[in-house]
């Protein structure tokens, strides 16, 4: 005798599938956005001519013969392309600023009982991952102006101290937050001092290359 047979549970049986806000339209709507987002690039690409080809061409090209003539690693030290180190630094400046804004301030909308997008994970998880695109551009654009890491740093935390001090947070948070603002301060003011005897060399990790052969970050003559 089999006896009786027991209730299956599983984890999904407490999910909503409504609750999660993802249904068919918008997946259809997505795709249409996408494709839209991929016919305005070959159109922006076709205004352009080949100057994005060029730009491959003489990034891909220069490297190579560097690294023939001078050996290995030479590619590192080629500078042939690069932009002056302020446009790097000021791209790095504003890509971390975002990140630090739009962290915060999509999780705060996505947890909070009457956020605009409460509960709307799907939203949340975009915003995400374009927070993290601009970590990544930040950090590449970074490693070609490392001088300004100091600045970043000190400029970032008086953002957080301003914005923490006219705020309308809560006592504790708002103190809290304005302390973490002071510590990236001083931190940055420490990295200043150390690296006021450094000298400035060229250096562009070969991670780097791909993102100045495919974006305007690098020249084309």
């Amino acid at each position: 005798m089999i006896g009786r047979v027991p209730r299956h549970t599983s984890l999904g049986d407490d999910i909503d599938p409504g609750g999660l806000f993802v249904f068919i339209p918008g997946a259809i709507a997505s795709g249409f956005l996408i494709s839209l987002g991929l016919l305005a690039g070959d159109a922006y690409r076709g205004v352009r001519g080949d100057s994005g080809n060029r730009r491959r061409i003489r990034s891909s090209s220069t490297v190579i013969a560097d690294e023939i003539r001078d050996g290995a690693g030479a590619g590192r030290r080629a500078d042939h392309g690069l932009r002056k180190p302020v446009v790097y630094g000021i791209v790095s400046l504003t890509s971390f600023a975002l990140v630090l804004l739009g962290i915060p301030g999509a999780t705060w909308n996505f947890a909070n009982p009457v956020g605009y997008i409460s509960d709307i994970g799907w939203i949340w998880a975009l915003s995400l991952l374009l927070i993290i695109g601009f970590a990544v551009l930040g950090f590449h654009s970074l490693r070609l102006a490392p001088g300004w890491l100091p600045f970043i740093v000190i400029l970032l935390g008086l953002g957080v101290m301003v914005r923490f001090t006219i705020g309308n947070e809560s006592d504790t948070l708002r103190f809290g937050l304005i302390v973490v603002g002071f510590v990236m301060v001083l931190v940055g003011a420490v990295l200043a001092w150390r690296s006021r005897k450094g000298d400035a060399q060229t250096d562009v990790p070969p991670s780097v290359r791909p993102l100045l052969a495919r974006t305007p970050l690098s020249l084309t003559e």
